[in-house]
């Protein structure tokens, strides 16, 4: 007799939420819902609405031995984690493990001091799939600070203004963005696969000199070939080897550009690759407020061919700017996988200057493409115009930075987790800011072609010009023969060292000269060919004044960190 397979009918298992049966579980609370009519509204099992309202809460029962921390406590600690990552302050690994141990201590919930495991950690990032382990990005503290809401609102509602006076908010083909990059002969290996206890290397060409990429688009999606800046003083065109057709260079000292090398770039670069426009149809050009995009010649040569020269708020550009923000990190990409390719089909043979601007074009034609490029001007909130595309996370730092802690004690559990997480965010202390010397106006988040904007860059010119005639001071004579104590040997009371802001208190002291060199402006700035903003620093011994990188080897950052001294302090207290 044949076998009779019998077919087992699986017993079909509704899925539900555990939203749906919280909501079961208060319409039966609340509402005095029937049981099973809550159970079906809900689509959630009767016996488990039953086993909710049994146990008198809409929580699930934990399966498995109870944690070490509750449910409440852990989600302290998971809030804690997500405002630091927030701000700005993200936790490690090690750190987190050590901040439960410290909670758990605090509770009496551990007998020893010994830390939680790894083991743990896991066991905790499972039942918190919101958080993740990842490499933070480098944020500076000045982009950290400068990133504010108030800053960047000003930003959007200026060029909405640009954008409706020039008619352009219909004309993405005439809102260009410019930016530029430095590029290294020394690349940055991708992720390799290997043997398991094998060291992985991956060889890579030395560090070289830089070779910096001017790079132009528009938020129609077309893009201009790059332009390229060697280092070196003679021109020589093997530099430009099979690099993209209509691409351009120019040599500096440094391989990065400045005020001569912008300025030839608008003019013989971009100015030739511009769409063709109406006579009196102006276009818009965003970039960065660095000093040697910005002079009196480039915004009169702007003028004379409808060119609105608009320049970003300062430290914004990796939220700002659509190169920076969509671009410039596929080119990265892209350039290091077109290395790594260069020294696998030349092994023994190193990449140099003569290979980048090669190498760069491969990677620009691969990141330039146009979904990039209108994906980047709408991230940015450019084109369309919207400034709710920014995502409000960026502004947390800025915000946090001009709080102070606030933290109340209480005996109960989760207060007492509540003020040890409080008391482990970094705050800045109550420290007054430090002041650095304010050299005139530096435009940030304007069109600078505006007249009313010509105005105050003329201005700070004029200013610079007649300080520069006026009747400079003589340093006084000291007699070396028989030396006596100088306005810098007034010793001070000891104190913590003045910090130094943005603007001065006294304005007498804007005509005061350098101590060390006795003129207001430093000999050296009369050779540098671009836009140089001097920065002062004021001694905290004697309160005299000093050029800093001209006259003292200090650079205004140093400074600021603590005490500063002026020469003539330095030689008498040694």
């Amino acid at each position: 007799m044949a076998k009779i397979r019998k077919h087992h009918q699986r017993r079909y298992r509704s899925t539900y939420s555990e939203e749906d049966i919280r909501r079961a579980y208060w319409l039966v609370k609340k509402q005095k819902v029937a049981i099973r009519r809550a159970a079906w509204r809900c689509g959630v099992p009767v016996q488990s609405l039953r086993d909710r309202l049994s146990r008198g809460t809409d929580t699930r029962r934990p399966l498995g031995s109870p944690t070490l921390l509750t449910r409440d406590e852990e989600s302290k600690l998971v809030e804690h984690i997500l405002k630091l990552s927030v701000i700005g302050y993200p936790l490690s690994k090690k750190e987190i493990i050590g901040l439960a141990t410290e909670t758990a201590l605090l509770l009496g919930r551990k007998p020893d001091e010994s830390r939680l495991s790894r083991r743990w950690f896991e066991r905790f990032m499972k039942r918190w799939p919101q958080l993740r382990l990842a490499k933070a990005q480098k944020l500076s503290l000045k982009r950290a600070s400068a990133t504010s809401e108030e800053t960047v609102g000003r930003y959007f509602d200026e060029l909405s203004e640009i954008l409706t006076k020039y008619n352009l908010t219909n004309r993405p083909d005439l809102i260009f963005n410019v930016d530029e990059s430095g590029f290294q002969t020394e690349h940055q290996p991708p992720k390799v696969v290997g043997g398991r206890h094998s060291k992985l290397n991956s060889i890579t060409s030395e560090r070289g000199a830089i070779t910096t990429v001017l790079a132009c688009g528009n938020a129609a999606g077309h893009f201009l070939h790059p332009y390229f800046v060697f280092k070196g003083k003679k021109r020589d065109d093997r530099l430009m080897n099979e690099v993209l057709h209509g691409s351009k260079f120019s040599m500096s000292d440094t391989g990065w550009s400045n005020g001569d090398i912008f300025r030839t770039f608008i003019e013989d670069h971009f100015l030739h690759s511009l769409p063709k426009r109406d006579a009196n149809q102006h276009m818009l050009l965003l970039y960065d407020g660095h000093s040697s995009h910005i002079s009196l010649e480039l915004i009169e040569m702007a003028k004379r061919h409808k060119i609105i020269l608009f320049v970003l708020p300062p430290h914004t550009s990796h939220v700002l700017q659509p190169l920076d923000v969509g671009i410039f990190q596929p080119v990265k990409c892209f350039f290091h996988q077109e290395c790594q390719k260069e020294m696998r089909r030349r092994p023994a043979e190193r990449i140099t200057r003569y290979d980048m601007g090669r190498l760069i074009s491969r990677a620009y034609l691969s990141a330039f493409t146009p979904l990039n490029l209108i994906k980047a001007f709408k991230a940015t909130g450019v084109f369309p115009l919207n400034p709710d595309v920014i995502n409000k996370e960026h502004f947390e730092p800025a915000k946090h930075l001009n709080k102070r802690r606030k933290v109340t004690s209480s005996a109960e559990d989760i207060q007492q987790v509540d003020t040890l997480l409080n008391s482990k965010i970094p705050v800045p202390d109550d420290t007054p800011a430090k002041k650095v010397r304010n050299m005139g106006y530096r435009p940030g988040g304007v069109a600078i072609t505006e007249d009313k904007i010509i105005l105050k860059i003329k201005k700070v010119y004029e200013d610079k010009e007649q300080k520069k005639n006026k009747g400079k001071k003589e340093p006084a004579k000291r007699n070396i023969s028989q030396p006596q104590a100088g306005p810098s040997s007034v010793v001070g009371t000891s104190k913590q060292p003045e910090v130094r802001g943005d603007t001065m208190e006294d304005e007498d002291e804007q005509d005061i000269p350098c101590c060390a060199c006795g003129h207001f402006y430093p000999e050296g700035l009369r050779r540098l060919t671009y836009l140089k903003i001097v920065d002062w620093a004021k001694c905290d011994n004697c309160s005299h004044w000093v050029h800093l990188e001209f006259c003292h080897a200090m650079t205004a950052d140093m400074a600021a960190r603590g005490s500063f001294r002026c020469h003539h302090c330095i030689r008498q207290e040694e």
